[in-house]
């Protein structure tokens, strides 16, 4: 029996309509940034406790206005707290919808798979035909240098236990 995770049909228009939301999306989200690998490594990372710490921190900043030095960008710093707690929510409703399309591409790709080593089994138990020639033939390439599995060697070069 097949597997069958999902069945899904997307027509046409259903596929503009995605379109042109993600691109209304990427329109609304032009002056988001993207880091390098090398400036994701050297940036300090703003975890749970070190959150703690900063918005205590800050908010001691905005009562204690005159222990800062003059130039210190307090506004910028005000600007940075506000974008970050609007772009959480955001981000936590894009990580949902990448888990959906992650999650239907590896049941859609697992069920086709699937149905493709069901035939093919079927394909080897009818022994002979054109359709098995030619699926050897496809399966040659990634399959071909497997052969089959040996049990790990005790270093006697037999596989049997010393």
């Amino acid at each position: 029996m097949l597997q069958d995770l999902i069945s899904i049909t997307i027509a046409p228009e259903r596929l503009k309509a995605i379109d042109a939301a993600l691109t209304a999306l990427e329109a609304q989200l032009d002056d988001f940034i993207e880091l390098s690998a090398e400036q994701r490594r050297e940036l300090v990372k703003l975890g749970p406790r070190s959150e703690v710490f900063c918005r205590e921190t800050i908010s001691v900043m905005e009562r204690s206005p005159g222990a800062l030095p003059a130039d210190f960008p307090m506004d910028s710093v005000r600007q940075d707290r506000e974008a970050l707690d609007q772009v959480r929510p955001i981000l936590s409703r894009l990580r949902m919808l990448v888990t959906l399309a992650e999650d239907t591409e590896m049941a859609l790709g697992s069920d086709l798979y699937k149905a493709a080593l069901e035939g093919y089994r079927f394909a080897r138990a009818g022994g002979k035909g054109a359709m098995l020639d030619e699926l050897k033939a496809q399966a040659n390439p990634r399959f071909g240098n497997q052969g089959r599995r040996r049990k790990p060697s005790n270093g006697t070069g037999t596989g049997d236990p010393a």
